[in-house]
């Protein structure tokens, strides 16, 4: 066999065969590339840090952790917890909220966050779309408790979590008994001085305007 013969058998036994494929790694460079914090916000709650990113990473819903064994396989927040001093981590649209424990200035902590959030953000996969709630609230009072879970829900959707996630929150519909109405706030919401009395005025006025005027609201 001629030396050139030899050496084309050996560059064709280093070609991939037609059943091998190259692992892509376009995925995983966009997500820790392109996707990026811009900026922070400061939000009502002092403890409290708007992380705001380039790219919406939640459809619908969100993702509230209050420890790091909440997170399950959540990476990110998993890593945001291990930075220490942290209280919880609220993603949401286009978001993170990280709230720290203690009261004082967010200092160094606020780098290794945006730091940890640019490296592991990623999109994360689309639930099932809630069907949308359509009732007829006139007559509230004789509503399943199912329902009026449902219609509390509605007023939640419509007339309160937009707001709150503009200051980096959120709230979460945890029972209704009787004419109480039991709600856990979320993100910088947690620990905000105006979440027990504003925060909680605003939504207890909304769900009784829109309800039923002898309803109650307490955070849990």
């Amino acid at each position: 066999m001629k030396l050139s013969e030899i050496l084309a058998a050996r560059e064709k036994s280093k070609a991939p065969t037609s059943t091998e494929t190259k692992t892509p790694t376009a995925t995983k460079t966009a997500s820790n590339n392109i996707i990026k914090v811009v900026r922070t916000r400061e939000t009502p709650n002092p403890g409290a840090l708007q992380f705001v990113l380039n790219a919406q990473i939640l459809d619908n819903g969100n993702k509230s952790y209050a420890s790091k064994s909440d997170c399950g396989n959540d990476e990110m927040a998993q890593e945001i917890f291990a930075l220490g001093d942290i209280q919880s981590v609220f993603v949401m649209q286009n978001f993170v909220t990280v709230t720290k424990t203690g009261s004082t200035y967010f200092g160094p902590l606020k780098d290794r966050v945006w730091k940890t959030i640019d490296r592991l953000v990623k999109i994360y996969p689309a639930d099932a779309l809630a069907p949308k709630i359509d009732l007829d609230v006139n007559n509230f009072t004789s509503f399943s408790n199912k329902e009026k879970m449902q219609a509390v829900e509605m007023v939640l959707d419509r007339s309160i979590r937009a707001n709150l996630a503009k200051d980096g929150g959120g709230v979460e519909l945890k029972a209704v008994e009787g004419n109480i109405v039991k709600i856990l706030y979320q993100g910088a919401c947690g620990s905000c001085p105006t979440s027990s009395t504003g925060t909680l005025q605003y939504i207890q006025g909304q769900l009784r305007q829109q309800l039923h005027p002898d309803l109650e609201v307490k955070s849990v």
